[in-house]
């Protein structure tokens, strides 16, 4: 029999209660034996994944539920099958998984497993997008209590009190393609293609292009803060005003005064800061491409 440890955060998403039975009834179903763990830290996850013999693991949560277990799970090479339970679930929306949970224990096997590019920032590893700048104070912003209460449409209005406040800086960006000294109020790093609730990085981006892709907005007011969201909201920055676009495999960022770096909902490291991505780093178990 094959076997699978599930990993699910019961704080993710505000607390919202995921629907585990449906997706552990498809399981067995499919001859899956799974170890169902809920444990109440990261720490204990990652001893969880450090001792299991499983073949698999599942985790039911959001981003910032699995950025602190990637460096696990590449090192013991295990499949990762994202089960979307957080609030953005930007990386779930980037592998293009399903949301049922009896559709997603389907993919342990009817799906693939891909080869996945993980992001890292000084060393550490992110799987969607770093920030600095504007976005960081949305993290902040982001409360369990208001991503509880308000779910993807928090992000709106921590989005719209941080543009109210945030304060610009000088951001010296090497590497990618151009050398350049901007001053700037947001720029981010995307190693993935969707962040922010939905955000897209770039129309080109995806987990396997082997690419960072950069932005950075200079500052503007509240009313143009607002036109540029379309262009960001679908990964139209080199159409927008005002906005420096770039890409690499390494970027390096010095910025006046130091900023701290947020990166899956998490706050990473503080400038300067090297970008780097490492290609197909993280095996992830994903609905199987169609053939035409």
């Amino acid at each position: 029999m094959r076997t699978l440890l599930l990993i699910e955060n019961p704080h993710s998403g505000g607390g919202k209660h995921w629907e585990a039975e449906p997706f552990l009834e498809k399981a067995a179903e499919q001859g899956f034996e799974v170890r169902h763990e809920k444990p109440e830290n990261p720490e204990e996850s990652i001893r969880l994944i450090e001792e299991t013999k499983a073949d698999a693991v599942a985790v039911a949560g959001g981003d910032g539920t699995l950025n602190p277990l990637i460096s696990t799970l590449i090192g013991r090479k295990l499949p990762l099958l994202v089960l979307p339970a957080g609030t953005a679930n930007d990386f779930a929306r980037s592998l293009c998984m399903p949301e049922k949970p009896e559709e997603l224990a389907g993919l342990l096997t009817g799906g693939e497993i891909a080869a996945i590019d993980v992001g890292y920032a000084n060393g550490k590893p992110f799987l969607n997008a770093a920030s600095i700048g504007m976005t960081n104070t949305i993290s902040r912003l982001q409360t369990e209590e208001r991503k509880g209460k308000l779910g993807v449409l928090s992000y709106a209005v921590s989005a719209f009190e941080a543009g109210r406040t945030a304060d610009p800086f000088i951001a010296r960006f090497e590497g990618g393609k151009a050398r350049k000294d901007i001053r700037c109020i947001q720029l981010l790093v995307g190693n993935g293609r969707y962040y922010g609730g939905g955000m897209t990085v770039h129309a080109d981006a995806t987990l396997t292009d082997g690419l960072l892709h950069l932005y950075a907005a200079v500052p503007r007011s509240l009313f143009g803060m607002a036109a540029l969201l379309p262009f960001l909201r679908f990964g139209q920055t080199e159409l927008a005003p005002e906005v420096f676009c770039d890409e690499g495999k390494e970027i390096s960022i010095t910025t006046s005064p130091p900023r701290h770096v947020f990166a899956d909902g998490e706050e990473l490291t503080e400038t300067p800061v090297r970008f780097r991505v490492k290609r197909g780093a993280l095996q992830a178990i994903v609905p199987r491409k169609e053939t035409t």
